[in-house]
């Protein structure tokens, strides 16, 4: 075999496509049906009996049922209705995130502790009676969280109604990248991918025979448009409801009914760990990216994680454009790669808090000082429709001598695993750094002015540190 550095061509692979149609859920289930009654309809022809219905007047007589046996029935003893539903709520609660639902899970997309090996969750509650189901699914879709590790199963989601989806405010999604090539070549990942990688990981490849085309030959990965895919299957699916046009008494009055809802409209924060995203091997990504994530769904999220990104332009690039997911005053965080997918399956990455990457951002939180940031104008509201700010987080931020109208508090996660778990950090508004990272380069313009006369900021007019200079000061700023 030789070794090839090659950067991958981004596609979609057929073949994949096509497995992907022929085992879509529904179409699996029919053909379970159809085989599930065909070997019951051979049974009855070998037993000589019918298939066809029985009217009940040709019911066997004195037959012995639970009401007519002479066993004595004895009820459960009575629970409160309370106890009931905080057991139901416990019952349905799993310790871990659940793992594309409503779909059949890989091996292969599976961490070593997410293969249990007895079921979490009494999903056998929900078949108990008519009450529990319906108290069970809320519990079922509200106390839980959610991986999704391949657009298929995001896009069967659908399949859950919508009053449980529309109050799902977290989703998790694992892309793992997939390779191609029609030549017998090794790929591999450095070692300086991640610290806790001692030698390059050889990257698993689907194996593809060559085709006289130019269309689909070489070295090809299915990464960015599967990203794509994942945003993708979060838009409006399907509603024959919402599909109908209605006209008024002239053909110009003509209108439709509102949008429908998005598959998550409540979603608040989104996690995407990429997986086996080397650097210096993907080109730049599909202009639709920019599509979903700064149109569709543009300035709609108040925090997004990103974990596995390539440090290379093309991470940069994509980590931009994702952040045209977030609101103004949005929290990006970029981490280093918590997992890398290997041939038998996945691997977790260690991660030093002194030797992995970890960086947060604020996004657009000059908004809020008007009339000063060089292009003001693209903060203002776009065709009539204003989009509000990343909320506040909660609480009462410690005192800092910095604090001041450049800068802002916001609570950010001690660990990816602890999401809860959060500190508060000072951010400087312009730049959306933490202050403690720029805080000698912000400070630099408060010896700009006189010997006996502090700087005085331009936009609020007191006196602090950092304070924001005039708008011709503000270019040799740009300039630094």
């Amino acid at each position: 075999m030789s070794f090839d550095m090659s950067i991958a061509w981004e596609c979609r692979d057929q073949a994949d496509q096509a497995e992907i149609y022929y085992n879509h859920p529904l179409r699996t289930k029919v053909r379970h049906l159809e085989d599930e009654n065909l070997l019951l309809k051979r049974l009855l022809r070998e037993n000589g009996l019918s298939w066809q219905p029985r009217s009940k007047f040709s019911q066997a007589p004195n037959r012995v049922t639970r009401s007519s046996s002479k066993t004595n029935y004895k009820p459960l003893p009575h629970i409160p209705v309370e106890i009931q539903l905080r057991i139901l709520s416990f019952a349905l609660t799993s310790p871990q995130p659940i793992i594309d639902p409503l779909c059949k899970v890989k091996g292969e997309h599976l961490m070593p502790h997410e293969k249990p090996k007895t079921n979490q969750l009494a999903i056998h509650f929900l078949a108990t009676c008519k009450a529990y189901h319906a108290e069970g699914t809320k519990f079922l879709w509200s106390n839980n969280s959610f991986i999704f590790t391949s657009p298929e199963a995001v896009r069967h989601f659908a399949e859950v109604d919508f009053i449980y989806r529309e109050h799902m405010k977290e989703v998790t999604f694992r892309v793992i990248a997939k390779f191609y090539d029609d030549e017998a070549r090794t790929h591999k990942i450095s070692r300086h991918h991640h610290p806790d990688l001692k030698k390059a990981i050889t990257l698993p490849i689907n194996k593809r025979p060559k085709e006289n085309t130019l269309a689909r030959c070489g070295f090809r990965t299915y990464g960015w448009y599967q990203l794509v895919d994942f945003l993708g299957a979060l838009l409006p699916p399907f509603d024959p409801s919402h599909a109908q046009r209605h006209d008024g008494p002239n053909t110009s009055n003509a209108f439709l009914l509102p949008p429908p809802p998005k598959l998550l409209p409540a979603l608040e924060k989104i996690r995407i760990d990429f997986v086996n995203f080397g650097d210096n091997l993907f080109n730049n990504p599909p202009p639709q990216l920019h599509e979903l994530a700064s149109h569709y769904f543009g300035c709609t999220l108040n925090e997004v994680v990103l974990t596995g990104l390539p440090g290379d332009e093309t991470g940069l690039r994509v980590s931009s454009e994702l952040a045209g997911l977030l609101k103004n005053e949005g929290l990006l965080i970029d981490h280093a790669p918590i997992m890398v997918a290997l041939k038998n399956g996945m691997r977790s990455l260690k991660c030093d808090a002194v030797e992995c990457h970890y960086s947060v951002k604020v996004v657009r939180a000059m908004k809020d000082i008007v009339g000063h940031h060089p292009h003001d104008d693209v903060h203002a509201p776009w065709f009539g429709v204003d989009f509000p700010p990343a909320p506040p987080d909660e609480g009462e931020p410690p005192y800092s001598y910095f604090h001041s109208c450049r800068t802002m508090w916001k609570k950010i996660p001690i660990h990816l695993d602890k999401p809860t778990d959060r500190k508060w950090v000072l951010f400087d508004r312009m730049t959306g750094l933490p202050w403690d990272d720029i805080e000698e380069e912000a400070t630099m313009f408060d010896f700009f002015g006189d010997d006996e006369e502090e700087t005085v900021c331009d936009n609020c007019g007191e006196i602090h540190p950092g304070a924001i200079p005039p708008v011709d000061m503000m270019d040799l700023y740009d300039e630094f």
